[in-house]
């Protein structure tokens, strides 16, 4: 299920722009790859219980898929706010700086006195 982005109408464009400025930085990646470090020790910490072994596995796996679902869906929901937020904020830029269309009525040079010397 899609889930809303994080404070989707309460962050201001400014802190939208700075959320812009993170995600380019160098050390962006790294966060990235802590949040996917973190998915990842959630599922393993699923695959390591010992069904034969372990008497409480029946009672252990189910939470431990929980908490490996939870700790996806976060970080997935963290990160794509983030990319929604810059998206929104790239759109907020270009429509700021689109130039509204020429009419020429409303031209203040007259062509065809311009021509005449």
């Amino acid at each position: 299920m899609k889930q809303q982005p994080l404070m989707r109408d309460e962050l201001p464009p400014g802190k939208r722009a700075l959320l812009a400025q993170v995600t380019a930085h160098p050390g962006w990646a790294v966060v990235e790859e802590l949040f996917m470090d973190a998915c990842k020790r959630a599922t393993d910490d699923v695959m390591k219980v010992d069904q034969v072994e372990d008497e409480r596995a029946e009672r252990k796996i189910p939470l431990l898929q929980l908490r490996a679902r939870e700790r996806n869906e976060f970080s997935l929901l963290v990160l794509q706010s983030i990319q929604w937020h810059i998206q929104a904020a790239q759109v907020q830029t270009d429509e700021q700086n689109a130039k509204p269309p020429q009419n020429p009525i409303f031209e203040t040079g007259n062509p065809s006195k311009d021509n005449k010397q």
